[in-house]
């Protein structure tokens, strides 16, 4: 168990630092997205004019703005990007907590840690139904080997890492319970 719990640890450590930046990565686009609603009359008035011109005169920002509303209709939503980095974080932080336990042997720590790699599993599979369309567009689709490196990387986090602890925190415990443990 204390080799499952230096992996928890190690991979919460990671999970933490990948949540923060996701929170982040969607606090800033949120800013943006705050920006461009609070211009977004002078926007049109400044998109009126160029086509009003025939494109002889153009206001600076407008075409930037354009293509920044384009680029964050094909993100996820900034809010919910926030809301997933934080989920992740705290999820990692109590997982950093079990793997701690299971490194101590303390009593009920295997139990802890299958619910938690099952509630994780749960989780994941809920976000990537959620953010699926978002992914691929932004990185590829990965059965056609586009952003495969990240994809992979997402799939041993977040799919893999948590199957495999369950699956031994399951046999764990029926051993123990076969030994008559308690």
């Amino acid at each position: 168990m204390a080799i499952f719990g230096t992996i928890m640890v190690m991979v919460a450590i990671f999970d933490v630092a990948w949540g923060l930046t996701t929170v982040a990565i969607g606090s800033q686009l949120q800013l943006v997205a705050e920006q461009l609603d609070d211009n977004k009359i002078g926007m049109a008035l400044g998109g009126f004019i160029h086509s009003l011109t025939l494109g002889v005169f153009s206001l600076s920002g407008v075409e930037t703005g354009a293509h920044a509303r384009e680029l964050l209709a094909t993100l996820a939503r900034p809010a919910y990007l926030a809301e997933v980095g934080w989920t992740r974080v705290g999820l990692s932080l109590i997982g950093c907590v079990f793997g701690v336990l299971l490194m101590a042997r303390v009593r009920g720590a295997m139990v802890c840690s299958l619910v938690w790699a099952v509630v994780i599993l749960i989780w994941t599979i809920w976000v990537t139904i959620r953010i699926w369309a978002v992914a691929t567009s932004a990185l590829g689709d990965p059965l056609q080997g586009e952003g495969l490196p990240m994809f992979i990387v997402e799939m041993v986090l977040h799919f893999l890492w948590p199957a495999a602890l369950a699956t031994r925190m399951t046999v764990a415990l029926a051993r123990r319970e076969a030994a008559g443990w308690r």
